[in-house]
């Protein structure tokens, strides 16, 4: 008759992923994001995603998961979509080709409103800015100063071409 011993058990499987029921079901919307599995004996979150792995034991509670969530780059990256009354909006990645389009809207208005240049510098803009796209950096007034200067040379130029 042969042997079994639980000790040549543990360390064939120390490191595979299982998944076990748990007595209560984890309810928080954060949870849609992140598989639960078992790994080296303790419940881990692996996110959706990105592939993180974090703790899911029922002490840590849903703070670090959530927090994840609002900065997973494979979150992000993913292009959302909503069908709505009035069409499809998307969301997908900022790039630099946004963030130059944004900077150059930013100074139109400026020129259009007649706004201060100091106005990219007021913690309401700069909120409101993060609240739109989180990351795109406001620039400084110099900067949009420079954008104006820009656009100014190149409706001068246009101008005297008519001319």
């Amino acid at each position: 008759m042969e042997e079994y011993s639980f000790a040549d058990n543990e360390n064939m499987n120390e490191d595979v992923e299982q998944s076990f029921p748990r007595k209560r079901k984890r309810k928080a919307p954060v949870w849609d994001n992140f598989e639960v599995t078992l790994i080296s004996g303790e419940d881990k979150a692996i996110c959706k995603h990105c592939g993180k792995i974090l703790s899911a034991k029922a002490s840590h509670g849903t703070n670090s998961l959530n927090t994840h969530v609002k900065s997973c780059k494979g979150l992000q990256s993913q292009s959302i979509r909503s069908e709505g009354s009035q069409g499809t909006v998307r969301m997908g990645q900022f790039d630099k080709t946004h963030e130059t389009n944004a900077k150059t809207e930013l100074a139109n208005m400026i020129i259009m409103h007649e706004y201060p240049l100091s106005m990219v510098e007021h913690l309401g803009f700069k909120r409101y800015s993060k609240a739109l796209q989180p990351s795109f950096k406001v620039p400084c007034r110099n900067t949009i100063k420079k954008e104006i200067m820009k656009i100014f040379e190149f409706e001068k130029e246009k101008t005297m071409k008519l001319i």
